[in-house]
């Protein structure tokens, strides 16, 4: 059975859904879902990137590696930082430890990183 390429514009979406949705949940005082969104934003920037290269990311193990060699190819340590940052908010959904305050810390440069990712490949591709 023959692969779709995948659809980098569905992803692109559901980051920048995954990021309203963020800052809602953190106006309500719920920073769980808060990061959770968080998470699923900077994951699904990451599989816009991929999908534009025809490269399907099926997993949180390869979503971490490619978060990885993209950090590499950008010459960028700052995508793996925030990415890991991003980790850990999904990390907090189940162990409830972070309180609003910490989110926001956090939320500023994961919106800056997910804005950066949407944008590469989009004069090109657009």
């Amino acid at each position: 059975m023959e692969q779709r390429p995948p659809d980098w514009q569905k992803y692109r979406l559901l980051s920048r859904q995954y990021l309203d949705n963020s800052a809602l949940f953190l106006e309500r005082g719920e920073p769980e879902k808060a990061g959770e969104f968080l998470w699923g934003s900077v994951a699904e920037a990451i599989k816009t990137v991929a999908a534009r290269k025809d490269i399907v990311l099926k997993s949180h193990r390869d979503i971490w590696d490619y978060a990885s060699k993209l950090a590499k190819e950008m010459e960028d340590q700052e995508v793996w930082h925030v990415f890991s940052l991003a980790n850990f908010l999904h990390g907090n959904f189940y162990e409830s430890s972070l309180e609003r305050a910490d989110i926001l810390v956090y939320a500023q440069d994961i919106t800056n990183l997910v804005n950066r990712l949407l944008g590469l490949g989009s004069e090109s591709v657009e």
